[in-house]
């Protein structure tokens, strides 16, 4: 089946060997050739360009054959789906170049049963990462870029064509465009054709950060305890982190769970990290040394990390957007890395700008070595404390550190140290003020 040839948007081209099958997009128009592939197999190339895509488990998928060229979207689906229903949803995008058209959910389902489509991959997102040559870490074939005021829709089309790529999420503010890349075209390549077009202004990969964890401690009596007079205060503080145990989701002082990892799903935490921390920025739990506060805080436990204990670049900007989209004016971010990023910074900033008081772990190795976010001139850098007020000798120091707080806590019965306490404590405080 053949159709003329149009040229919308993003250019498209996945191979997926092992399924026979290989995909191209531009905007809404499509071209696919598969060999025996099943159809599982063939919406997983939907799905790896941001696509969501739901199937009633109850159907029985065939496999795919034959070749379609230059094909609207609807009709390629409505074939690849037959005898079933189908449904196709899109979404308009603003972006500072103007505004992107995009699919964001295709679902197959029995006659009349739209209700029992489920999605296709129903295990938790974990985050592709992978290291470059120069050693740094961030998410396989996806780059971030910026352009310049000057630019057109017109130059992001163009760029697109040179690397193959898709938009597959628009950061807005501070307006950096996610790219998937096709398989076949490095980060590496990809990064060089960037720098050399016209009309861009700065880019990077999407790149991936590791949390800061918390030191494991022996059992031992402590001053701290569990505050249990709760009271809503007026200021929510946003929690960025592994994300929040359900059990502790009905909390008066929980207002409101998220999953940026993975925005579809339940909130989780199944690394026990954002737990704690998001119950120390709430006051339900109180560091060792300091006085267990009459009433708590309201908080926004955004989970921002995957079960590795990895994040990247634009989960970190959508928990910032939906942080800010909330209401919340203070952000705690209980993780730390080497890396650098330009864009990074540019969203913190923004953030800080427009009125959130960023907080950040300075570390738990007595380095002196700048980490970040802490390093970023508007982000607060919180230091460690003994329960004696006397500094944690495991504690970050330098000049970045603005500020430092309790570093220990008794949680579940089991002690903890970290850096990673003192900044939510640092929050809490502020939002008590």
């Amino acid at each position: 089946m053949k159709r003329g040839a149009l040229a919308i948007l993003a250019i498209l081209l996945l191979p997926l060997a092992a399924s026979a099958a290989m995909l191209r997009m531009e905007g809404d128009r499509a071209w696919l050739e598969a060999d025996s592939a099943p159809l599982s197999k063939v919406l997983q190339l939907f799905e790896q360009r941001g696509v969501e895509v739901l199937i009633d488990p109850s159907l029985e998928l065939g496999r795919i054959s034959g070749e379609w060229e230059n094909t609207k979207v609807d009709r390629l689906i409505a074939q690849l789906a037959s005898p079933h229903s189908y449904l196709i949803e899109r979404k308009k995008v603003r972006s500072p170049l103007g505004e992107l058209y995009q699919i964001s959910s295709i679902r197959i389902y029995s006659d009349g049963n739209l209700p029992a489509a489920r999605r296709l991959s129903d295990k938790s997102r974990v985050l592709d990462v992978v290291e470059g040559k120069d050693g740094i870490k961030y998410i396989r074939g996806e780059i971030m870029v910026g352009f310049k005021e000057e630019a057109t829709i017109s130059d992001l089309n163009a760029l697109l064509a040179k690397i193959g790529g898709t938009v597959i999420e628009v950061i807005d503010p501070p307006g950096i465009y996610r790219i998937k890349l096709n398989e076949g075209v490095s980060v590496e390549k990809a990064m060089d054709i960037v720098n050399a077009h016209d009309g861009v202004d700065s880019s990077e990969p999407n790149l991936a950060f590791p949390r800061i964890g918390n030191t494991s401690m022996p059992t031992s009596g402590s001053g701290g305890g569990a505050n249990l007079q709760l009271q809503p205060g007026e200021t929510a503080v946003a929690v960025f982190d592994s994300g929040l145990d359900p059990q502790y989701a009905n909390l008066s002082v929980i207002r409101g769970t998220y999953d940026a990892v993975d925005p579809s799903a339940e909130i989780s935490d199944p690394l026990g990290h954002g737990t704690l921390a998001s119950l120390v920025a709430a006051g339900v739990i109180t560091p060792e040394g300091a006085v267990a506060a009459e009433s708590g805080v309201p908080v926004l436990a955004i989970r921002t990390f995957d079960e590795n204990g990895m994040t990247s670049s634009d989960t970190l900007m959508r928990a910032l957007e939906y942080a800010a989209n909330s209401g919340a004016k203070i952000v705690n971010m209980s993780w730390g890395s080497e890396v650098d990023s330009s864009f990074m910074e540019a969203a913190m900033n923004y953030a800080a700008q427009n009125g959130m008081t960023l907080y950040a772990a300075a570390g738990n190795e007595p380095t002196g070595t700048l980490l970040y976010p802490a390093g970023y001139d508007s982000v607060i850098a919180v230091g460690g404390l003994n329960s004696d007020g006397s500094q944690w000798e495991n504690s970050n120091f330098g000049d970045f550190v603005d500020i430092f707080e309790p570093a220990k806590a008794v949680f579940n019965g089991q002690s903890y140290a970290g850096t990673s306490i003192s900044s939510p404590y640092a929050a809490f405080k502020a939002a008590q003020k």
